[in-house]
């Protein structure tokens, strides 16, 4: 087995699984694997249990990974073990985030000159729901308690910056998010920020905190001080236009959240 080619293999597979993308770490499983994780009592033996139960996953949950470190340790000529340490924001649908330092742990052995995945050990635990079984889509709310004793959880956007880093953001200090051809521009009370991702892709993702008014802008409604016949005032200052077609639906969603 190639160790190096294995650690490759392995960090793809993670990133593809926390961009929703499952398929190629099915593919990779061992008819005999055996998968453990990421909340306790989830354990599923077999991979054709395992496609099952992915099979009946649904879920409104993105992810966001970072700090990904591999290496692998070699056991024999014919196994390998793949260990990976990483952080992953969960994004859940009301736009809260949590963040788990994982440990996730691949075994690789050769069957029939195929490496396949034979165990997968998602080592951190969260509290489990009954209802759930892959991802807590039914969170419980101690999830969503204070980071801090006495602070709530603030609304966060989480950006990949220009320079690959992830950018974390509150929302109550944005106060609209402009297009800069496949990037984007937000623009905070505490400066700017150029985002890699483009505007359609924020929308999406944060479509409950901002408005698009414009083709080329999302606006905080909690900075709008004025809004007239196609165009925003926010209360820096700046104007913001509102294409005609979107005046009567930008005004009418302005309205109701104030």
């Amino acid at each position: 087995m190639k160790y190096d080619v294995l650690e490759t293999r392995s960090a793809d597979i993670l990133t593809k699984c926390y961009n929703n993308e499952i398929e190629s770490f099915l593919d990779a499983c061992h008819k005999d694997v055996l998968w453990i994780g990421p909340a306790e009592k989830q354990v599923i033996r077999t991979k054709k249990a395992l496609v099952e139960a992915f099979s009946m996953e649904k879920h409104k949950l993105e992810f966001v990974l970072s700090d990904l470190n591999v290496f692998s340790v070699g056991l024999t000529k014919d196994s390998c073990e793949v260990m990976m340490f990483f952080a992953v924001d969960t994004i859940w649908p009301d736009s809260s985030v949590g963040r788990f330092d994982q440990r996730i742990q691949l075994a690789w052995v050769s069957d029939n000159g195929e490496d396949k995945i034979k165990l997968c050990h998602i080592s951190n635990a969260i509290v489990y729901d009954e209802r759930d079984r892959i991802y807590p889509v039914h969170y419980e709310e101690m999830y969503k308690e204070p980071v801090l004793a006495g602070e709530k959880r603030a609304k966060k956007v989480i950006i990949n910056g220009v320079d690959k880093s992830l950018i974390y953001l509150d929302w109550s200090w944005i106060a609209y998010v402009e297009s800069s051809g496949s990037h984007c521009i937000i623009y905070t009370i505490d400066g700017t920020f150029e985002s890699v991702q483009s505007l359609r892709v924020l929308e999406k993702r944060y479509n409950d905190m901002f408005v698009r008014c414009h083709e080329n802008y999302l606006v905080n409604p909690e900075y709008v001080s004025r809004i007239s016949r196609y165009r925003l005032e926010l209360t820096n200052g700046r104007v913001i236009p509102i294409s005609e077609k979107n005046y009567t639906a930008v005004k009418a969603k302005l309205t109701l959240d104030k």
